[in-house]
This record gives structure tokens, sequence and C-alpha cells, in this order.
């Protein structure tokens, strides 16, 4: 449209040019100075109007489509075609709009959405996106050049949504994953129609209303603050532990040492026979003992041999000393072994 405006224009201007001198040589004697001047003016007016047309020809049929993008075609206002990258040519009343077809990334701020609660819940969210190459054209020409407006936005806002209001407050932030991926997979399916691809959709941040963040942050710290005293309840109650396993160990220890005890003293009481006291009982006699007094009818055993070794190892007596002895000393009565 803008080189056909261009075009009428300079045929206006330089034809008007022509037409004047055109008129001022048809006014003028042949071969005369007006004559030359008209047939100037009229030369003048071609070839300006030929380059005007010419140059604003060329720089409007020359397109240079960047990589990873293609060109759709308009004629008059309808689509005519679309060219891929490169320089690209197309008729002078002919205009090309660009539209790539790279994985684009688009964020939404803020998308409101609504828990069981209804209490308000705001979503921050990154998606990436790229169009088929072979579809832009029907994609122009069905919904038009503001076609993400149209088919992108509505639908992530309606989506999350969707999804969220399915969960409480409390459980939307653990569930953002579940969420993710139940709201790329609608719009995966929504958008195939459109040979619009969705590449990923990124969940960036999730927030909610002041009073009810200031309840959870209190929550956290109620909870944190029960844990630790759990946590000191049951170093306590270990400890306690700790002491009636050390005292019941004490406790075995001391018995079993009395059972040890009471082995010992039966083994010995086993062991003590009447003999075995009696020889204990002559081992321990003085060494000065030279008559020993024993009941009778008691079973008393005593080796001879021991009291008769402790008599020869003593010093026999002189004959003075045996005359002296009867004269002063009193009778000598032997004990009685039997009985009455």
């Amino acid at each position: 449209m803008v080189w056909i405006g261009s075009v009428i224009v300079a045929t206006i201007i330089c034809g008007a040019a022509f037409l004047v001198g055109r008129a001022i040589r048809a006014e003028s004697q042949p071969k005369s100075p007006e004559a030359d001047r008209g047939l100037l003016i009229m030369g003048a007016a071609v070839l300006i109007w030929v380059l005007w047309v010419g140059i604003h020809t060329g720089t409007t049929s020359t397109r240079q489509v960047e990589a990873g993008h293609v060109g759709i075609v308009y004629q008059f206002g309808s689509i005519v075609g679309q060219r891929s990258e490169g320089l690209q040519f197309i008729a002078p009343w002919q205009s090309m709009r660009t539209e790539s077809i790279q994985v684009r990334r688009a964020r939404f701020e803020q998308v409101q959405a609504f828990s069981q609660e209804t209490q308000d819940v705001w979503v921050v969210a990154t998606l990436n996106y790229s169009v088929s190459p072979a579809a832009v054209q029907d994609l122009y020409r069905n919904v038009g050049p503001s076609w993400f407006d149209e088919l992108i936005e509505p639908r992530v806002q309606d989506f999350f949504k969707q999804e969220v209001v399915q969960y409480q407050t409390v459980d939307v932030a653990p569930n953002r994953e579940a969420i993710r991926t139940a709201v790329r997979d609608k719009l995966q399916g929504d958008l195939e129609q459109y040979s619009i691809t969705v590449n990923d959709l990124l969940l960036d941040e999730i927030d909610f209303e002041e009073d009810f963040k200031l309840s959870i942050e209190q929550k956290q710290i109620a909870t944190q603050d029960a844990l630790r005293e759990e946590e000191r309840i049951r170093q306590a109650r270990a400890e306690a532990d700790q002491v009636i396993e050390q005292e019941r160990g004490d406790a075995e220890a001391v018995r079993i040492a009395a059972e040890a005890q009471a082995d010992a003293n039966r083994m010995i009481s086993e062991s003590l026979t009447p003999e075995v006291i009696q020889f204990q009982a002559v081992q321990r006699l003085s060494d000065n003992i030279q008559i020993a007094l024993v009941p009778s009818g008691q079973g008393v055993i005593i080796d001879p041999t021991t009291l008769l070794g402790e008599m020869e190892d003593m010093p026999s007596p002189s004959p003075d000393d045996d005359e002296d002895d009867d004269d002063d000393a009193p009778p000598v009565q032997q004990p009685q072994t039997g009985g009455n």
C-alpha cells in the first residue's frame, strides 16, 4: 500500500512537471531557447519518476528473513504465502511480517488463583513454547498475529486456577510439581491443534496473603518449640533409662557375686569332713603342747605321730630333775578314755 501511494504521488508530481514542460515547448518557436527549456523539463520529469518508482520498488520488494523466522506475505490484507529465512523478493505492492519459529520464553507475573478455602494464591510462571514452521501461515490466517495473547495467556491463567483450587492453601506449595505438570499437560493438549508446542512450564514462585504467611510462620515457630521440647524429654528419658540400666546391672552383679559366694561356701561346706577338721585343729596346735585332753566317745582321731614328733623334739629331763620333780609334783591323773 505504501508503494502504491508513493507511485501515485510520483506520477502526479512528475506528470504535472511533464505537462508544464510540454506546454512551454508547444508555445515556443521550434529550436528556440524556450522550446529547449520545455524539453528539459519534460525529460527531468520522466527521469525523476523512473528513479523514484524504481528505487522505491527495489527497496519494497526486497526482504531479509532472519534465521529461525519465517515471513508471512500479505497482499491487500490477505495472506498469500510465506517465505523461509534468507533474502526474499516479493511484489512491491505486497508486504511481509516475520514470525519466530524458535523456542521462546514468556514470563507470567502474578497469575491469580484460589485455594479450596478461597485464599488468594499468586503464581509466577515461565512458559517455553514454539510454533511449527508449516503452521505459521494457518495460525495467522485463523487467529491472527496476536495469537499469543488470544491463545496462550488466557489458558495459562485459567489452567492454574483449575489446578490450584483442588488443594488447600497449606498444600499448594508442597504440590507445586503436581500443579506445574498438570498445567503443562493441559496446555500441550489444548494448543496442539494450533501447532503450538509447549516445550516446558516452570513454576518460579508461589505467594500467599500476608495474614496467611504470618500464621504459617507462627505455626512453624510453635512446631520448632514442640520439637525441641520433645527432644529434651527424649534425652531426659534416655538418661533415666541409662541410670536404670546401670542400677539393674549393679544389682545383677551383686546377685551374681552372692550366688558365687554361696556356691563357694557350699563347696567348702561339702569339703569339710570331721577328719579334715580334726587334722586342721592338730596342725594349729601350739609347739609347746605336751598333753592334750580330748573328749571321749566323740570319734576324735589324732595322729600319734604328730604328738610323738613334737615330744621327740623336746629336750630329755636329767635324773636330778626327775627326783626333784618326783618329790615335789603331785601324782598325775591320766585321762579317761573309756566310758563309765
